[in-house]
């Protein structure tokens, strides 16, 4: 009997955590034989590293990603009756975040070759509202958002942009740039399947704005500005060390990490270019692979792939998915519906349609994608890939 293949995850922490273990296991009983295990050191010192990595003057570690957006926003005062425009194709606390402030979130559309926010209809809402509080953009999927004109826009209405760098640590924008570098503040998430992830729940603001940083320290620590006193309402979402301790380790790995991750990215795209994928804005027609590829980021831009996403024919994408996990080969799809889209928040779907938004939710599939992922493996999810997809075209051509 032939043996089935191994599986293959999405990622494996467990290879990572490995070989970090040593370090790890040092690092925690150093911490235990302090007694500090909120806040102190650690944090401090990743904070540093942190603020080091992204180019800027302050970083403030938080609890997680959500509670990076809530503080971000909390700081720039958006509170009941305020609008914040978003992207509508995100993980949910992009915009839940804002509804939990009070605020009203102005979904706008996507490019189709980034999935990014699509700065000419994101521009075009936003002059619909005269008194725009702030702009939420999203970097999805490791790829800074290009904000174009949207960003002039603000400039020039005083409206603060706050990033959402949840999956891009590391990335660069078209300047060159790291992440933060068109927002008033960037906010990211360290959730263990991040490329730099914590051991649990953790996240971080970063700003060059002194008295942003001071205010959302505050603000994540019940708005305590001095021992004792509380100067407005904040929530509890402090940094726990061992956490900082974990990602300070991480941190020193995360440009080897990053480079696998984007010769895999880049292996795929090979293989699915040799084997018939189309371009970012070719049509599917009936004789060709129903599969696209994403825009390339070309240089100096620096695309980090937290996730590597192909788009598939809507009618393809299940048989797709129920072909490969037979294989052992595990896919998600990210998103399988617009944030206008979600029961919780369709009281703020737009008048407007958000097609890309929806075309994207029935095409996007993520691939595995992981620095120890190799070669091999990624030679073993395109041809699955592809040869299941080829399969009503080789029908169709004998037929005709």
């Amino acid at each position: 009997m032939t043996a089935s293949p191994d599986p293959i995850p999405m990622q494996d922490l467990a290879i990572q955590h490995d070989a970090l273990e040593p370090a790890l296991l040092a690092g925690l009983a150093k911490l235990l034989a302090s007694g500090r295990f909120v806040l102190g050191d650690p944090v401090r010192a990743f904070e540093s590293e942190l603020a080091r990595l992204c180019h800027t003057e302050h970083a403030v570690g938080c609890n997680s990603g959500t509670d990076a957006l809530w503080l971000a926003l909390r700081a720039l005062d958006v509170g009941p009756g305020d609008v914040v425009l978003c992207p509508a194709f995100s993980f949910f606390a992009s915009a839940a975040t804002i509804v939990r402030l009070g605020a009203r979130p102005l979904f706008c559309d996507i490019r189709p070759d980034t999935l990014n926010l699509d700065p000419e209809d994101a521009l075009a809402r936003a002059r619909s509202i005269p008194r725009l509080k702030a702009v939420l953009s999203v970097d999805l999927f490791g790829r800074l958002c290009e904000l174009d004109a949207l960003a002039d826009e603000c400039r020039a209405r005083e409206i603060p942009i706050v990033e959402d760098a949840a999956q891009s640590v590391g990335a660069r924008d078209a300047s060159g740039r790291p992440l933060g570098a068109q927002a008033r503040i960037a906010c990211l998430s360290f959730y263990p399947t991040k490329n730099l992830g914590a051991l649990g729940d953790a996240g971080a603001i970063v700003t060059a704005d002194a008295a942003l940083a001071s205010r959302i320290a505050r603000l994540r620590a019940h708005g305590e500005s001095e021992p004792g006193v509380y100067t407005e309402l904040g929530i509890n979402s402090r940094l726990d060390s061992f956490q900082a301790l974990a990602l300070s380790i991480k941190l020193a790995h995360l440009e080897e990490w990053t480079r696998a991750r984007r010769e895999w990215a880049a292996r795929y795209d090979a293989l699915f270019r040799e084997r018939g994928a189309l371009g970012a804005l070719e049509p599917f027609e009936p004789d060709r692979l129903p599969l696209r590829l994403l825009a390339p980021a070309p240089a100096p831009a620096f695309h980090t792939y937290h996730r590597y996403v192909v788009r598939v024919d809507a009618g393809r994408r299940a048989g797709l998915i129920d072909a490969l996990r037979r294989q052992g080969i595990a896919c998600e799809v990210y998103y399988a519906r617009g944030l206008h889209q979600q029961p919780a928040l369709a009281a703020h779907a737009p008048a407007l349609p958000l097609v890309e938004v929806e075309r994207a939710a029935r095409e996007c599939l993520a691939l595995p994608l992981y620095p120890e992922l190799g070669s091999a493996r990624v030679e073993r999810v395109v041809d699955a890939v592809v040869s299941h997809l080829e399969r009503p075209l080789a029908a169709n051509r004998r037929a005709t």
